[in-house]
């Protein structure tokens, strides 16, 4: 099915996209800076006892999660952008519909349409 999304509303999601994309990549540096400053306390010696290195530990597992969430995100945003490029954007990789407006405005990097977004997770939460 061809996508009803208008050009300008397509630019629109696009500018969207990138400025998510210019957010996620300076949020991805800021965890990856701290981490590596949390890791190297860590692993210096500096903890006073056996309570704060495992503190210290649990804070770099908490910032390396956040930074393959920031990973994952910038990852679907690339993507996002490159369904926009080869005229793809707004139609569902599943059934190969039209992406709900609605839902393009909530997350514009959806690849899937309501439907098949619900279908594929209440499979998950069979298995």
């Amino acid at each position: 099915m061809v996508t009803t999304i208008t050009t300008s509303k397509v630019l629109a999601f696009k500018a969207e996209i990138e400025e998510h994309l210019r957010r996620l990549r300076e949020e991805a540096r800021e965890e990856l800076r701290d981490t590596q400053q949390m890791g190297e306390s860590t692993f210096s010696g500096s903890a006073h006892d056996r309570t704060e290195e495992a503190e210290q530990a649990a804070a770099v597992a908490l910032n390396l999660m956040n930074l393959s969430r920031h990973t994952d995100e910038i990852r679907a945003c690339i993507e996002a952008l490159h369904r926009i490029e080869e005229g793809e954007y707004g139609i569902c990789l599943e059934c190969g519909d039209d992406i709900e407006l609605n839902r393009l405005h909530a997350n514009p990097i959806a690849v899937c349409c309501v439907r098949c977004q619900s279908a594929g997770e209440t499979l998950r939460a069979v298995s």
